[in-house]
C-alpha cells in the first residue's frame, strides 16, 4: 500500500476540536484503521470519529478527535494493510499554547 498525509504535524488548542488526514492507495485493496501512540486501534465514539472515504483502490481517512485534553497530544497512525505488506503513517499532535491577553 501506498500512503501520503498532507499535514504531518498538527497543532491544535487545549479543548478544541481536530481532524487528522491520510490518504491510502492498495491493490489489492487494504484494511485502513488508525492508532494511538502505545498502538491501541481506535474506535469510533464519544471521544474519536474514524471517517473512510473508499473510492475503488484508494481511500482517504480522517480521524476527528473531539475535545483536546493533555493526554490526546502526541503520535498517531494511520495504517494501511494487505495481503502484500502494510504502509504505516504518522501524524504528530502538538499542542498550541493559548496566548494571554
Amino acid at each position: 500500500p501506498m500512503l501520503s498525509i498532507p499535514n504531518q504535524l498538527e497543532g491544535a488548542y487545549l479543548g478544541q476540536d481536530v481532524s487528522l488526514e491520510c490518504n491510502t492507495e492498495a491493490y489489492p485493496t487494504s484494511i485502513n484503521y488508525w492508532t494511538t501512540e502505545q498502538g491501541g486501534m481506535i474506535v469510533s465514539g464519544d471521544k474519536y470519529e474514524s471517517v473512510m472515504v473508499d473510492n475503488g483502490y484508494s481511500k482517504f481517512m480522517l480521524l476527528k478527535i473531539r475535545s483536546l485534553t493533555k493526554n490526546d497530544f502526541g503520535t498517531y497512525q494511520c495504517i494501511a494493510k494487505n495481503s502484500l505488506g502494510e504502509t504505516t503513517g504518522i501524524i504528530k499532535l502538538d499542542e498550541i499554547p493559548i496566548p494571554v491577553s
